[in-house]
């Protein structure tokens, strides 16, 4: 494992555990999540500030609040990485509310949406780009009216914060989906999610197509085979990294097997492909600015490492929700 890498892994176990002493009764998944954002930003949590962020979302926002719950301890951690935490909440709770406009029920995918607009610095062009991200829905469930819910969301805006039109957008989405789709045969809606991660990247949907394509054939040849649900949008995260394909996933193995042996992150926390999953967040992100063509409008950093963002906060919800439905039913 590279040195930058595991610094990385380090980083991430360690705010893991400073992450369990703001919030101690979250799920182990959604405080991975949430140090995994500081990790990102190569910073170590402060807990009190942390615990500052939770109560001051927690008074602004009603215990009802779709702000609330799943969403709480991943909205403060950005607060608290934001240098101005107040500021930054009334951001994405306007944000939000433009996502709202129309809508009678609230939804954590539209939370996660208006993240990802504030995290890129563009919250004052919120209007157009939810707009946008709209049109990106209507267009995708006219075309694939089973696969597209409102979990895509979170998707949707990146692609409306990329400069290619929506024309553009759904065209190439289009291409991307059946060009990779008959590899994961009733994993439908996965393979529309990487078809999406991959569309928000630069490049020809073919080339990208056969290098995600590539990439998981390699998991696969390692021993360590990729996930066909929701992780397996992430490799997406990998497509421009500039690296020799089985060097890639080598290390993105290392990193999923050196995280196991950590408190947090064992078979009692989460799964392999989960942990495959961290560990692709954790490699996109350390290459994420060498050279790796990303779209000019999206300002918080490498496209790869917005994305596997994201991916975590999903799995993170589903995963919490998934317990929660488990628990009311015994």
């Amino acid at each position: 494992m590279k040195n930058t890498v595991q610094r990385r892994c380090d980083l991430l176990v360690e705010n893991r555990q400073l992450v369990s002493k703001a919030l101690v009764l979250e799920s182990s998944i959604i405080r991975a999540v949430a140090a995994a954002s500081y990790t990102e930003k190569d910073m170590s949590v402060d807990v009190d500030q942390l615990k500052d962020c939770i109560k001051l979302l927690k008074k602004k926002q009603g215990a009802f609040s779709y702000l609330h719950g799943n969403s709480t301890l991943i909205i403060a951690a950005k607060m608290a990485l934001s240098g101005n935490p107040e500021g930054y909440l009334d951001d994405v709770i306007e944000v939000n509310k433009v996502f709202q406009k129309g809508k009678f029920f609230g939804s954590y995918y539209r939370v996660l949406a208006a993240m990802s607009i504030c995290d890129a610095g563009r919250a004052a062009q919120a209007e157009e780009i939810v707009e946008k991200t709209n049109i990106l829905l209507k267009g995708m469930s006219k075309s694939h009216p089973w696969l597209t819910s409102d979990e895509d969301t979170s998707f949707a805006v990146l692609l409306a914060m990329t400069d290619k039109s929506t024309e553009e957008i759904l065209s190439e989405l289009e291409d991307s989906y059946q060009y990779i789709k008959d590899k994961f045969s009733f994993h439908d809606n996965a393979a529309y999610s990487l078809s999406q991660v991959l569309t928000t990247l630069e490049g020809n949907y073919d080339r990208k197509g056969e290098k995600a394509l590539e990439i998981f054939d390699a998991f696969k040849e390692a021993g360590s085979k990729y996930g066909k649900n929701y992780e397996l949008a992430s490799i997406g995260a990998l497509v421009n990294v500039n690296m020799n394909t089985e060097e890639l996933v080598s290390e993105v193995i290392e990193v999923a097997d050196y995280l196991k042996d950590n408190k947090g992150f064992g078979m009692l926390d989460m799964d392999k492909h989960t942990r495959l999953m961290l560990g692709t967040m954790i490699v996109a992100g350390s290459y994420s600015d060498e050279k790796a063509p990303v779209s000019a409008s999206v300002t918080s950093g490498a496209i790869a490492t917005v994305i596997a963002q994201q991916l975590c906060m999903y799995v993170a919800i589903m995963a919490a929700s998934t317990s929660a439905a488990v628990s009311s039913s015994n």
